[in-house]
């Protein structure tokens, strides 16, 4: 998206991560050192910090904790001092927890009850980025909520990809609500932040609102599978120990004692009016549009058979 806008793109590189980036320059670097990749901020008109680690259950807490808050600590204060004129950092939903019923805003706050590790040290690195507005720094903070499209590698990925293989024999009964947006509508949003944000300001950039048992629904119709039974967390707990142990060997399975956690019937729903009023992206047609994408990525994950049977 910034490349078509006609923007020169640097993109920092974790070492050893796969980047199809044909239209950028890449820059191999570890941002939770500092390094020489600070030197090459002071070439940049704005800098746009996503890093980060997601991941639900099983996680190591030290390497999550260098790369969402001593990563974004040393990025947003290297762009400062090398005199970017506007630092974007992308924050989450997660960042600022639970609403309730809803919908929450940019100015919500977090009630202090983290379900997760990641959601913990990305409000930690969200108060980092506030604080640094407040400081006088040129910087925007951009919230998204969940995403999803191509080479997703989330726990919900995994989820859906298992689903449709037939790998999935039940599901966590729950009524947790969260939004999930095209990966490329955020991208969007992003840019239109970077362009458009008014320093100091921060956006949210959710998408519609859902739940698991919706999008399983959604799955199983574009797949022909029947749902998977619905079983309740209580009867979950001994498994998602097993499978948080499994995890350090290399053995990843969509169960675990964070995601439990996570799916406790909490709901995170923010609106993005704001960034839809002043910055022109079209959140409500994003979340219209919603049932139709998702069924296009399902169909990504089918089975080779089945896609060319449906084709």
């Amino acid at each position: 998206h910034l490349s078509a806008a006609g923007h020169e793109v640097l993109a920092v590189v974790r070492p050893g991560t796969p980047a199809d980036l044909p239209a950028a320059l890449l820059l191999r670097a570890n941002l939770e050192t500092p390094g020489d990749w600070q030197a090459a901020l002071a070439a940049c008109d704005a800098v746009i910090h996503l890093a980060a680690r997601y991941r639900i259950g099983g996680v190591d807490r030290r390497e999550m904790a260098a790369a969402n808050i001593e990563a974004t600590r040393h990025v947003l204060e290297a762009a400062w001092r090398a005199g970017v004129g506007r630092i974007v950092h992308v924050s989450s939903t997660a960042a600022l927890g639970e609403t309730g019923a809803g919908p929450g805003d940019e100015n919500s706050r977090h009630n202090g009850r983290f379900r997760s590790f990641y959601e913990q040290t990305k409000h930690v690195g969200h108060g980092l980025a506030e604080a640094m507005q407040q400081r006088g720094a040129p910087l925007i903070i951009a919230i998204p909520g969940g995403i999803f499209g191509p080479g997703d590698q989330s726990d919900l990925a995994q989820v859906l990809g298992q689903f449709v293989h037939g790998k999935l024999p039940m599901q966590v009964a729950s009524e947790s609500r969260f939004q999930l947006c095209p990966v490329d509508a955020d991208c969007d949003g992003l840019r239109r932040v970077v362009e458009h944000g008014v320093i100091g300001r921060n956006y949210l950039l959710t998408g519609a609102t859902v739940g698991m048992a919706q999008l399983i629904e959604r799955a199983a119709a574009v797949a022909g599978l029947p749902l998977p039974k619905k079983v309740q967390p209580a009867s979950l707990r001994w498994p998602a120990r097993i499978c948080d142990a499994l995890r350090p060997l290399g053995i990843r399975l969509p169960l675990s004692k964070e995601a439990l956690q996570v799916m406790d019937g909490s709901s995170y729903l923010y609106s993005s009016a704001r960034a839809e009023s002043e910055l022109g992206w079209p959140w409500l047609d994003h979340c219209s549009t919603f049932g139709e994408r998702f069924d296009e990525y399902v169909r990504t994950l089918l089975p080779t058979a089945t896609g060319s049977k449906g084709a």
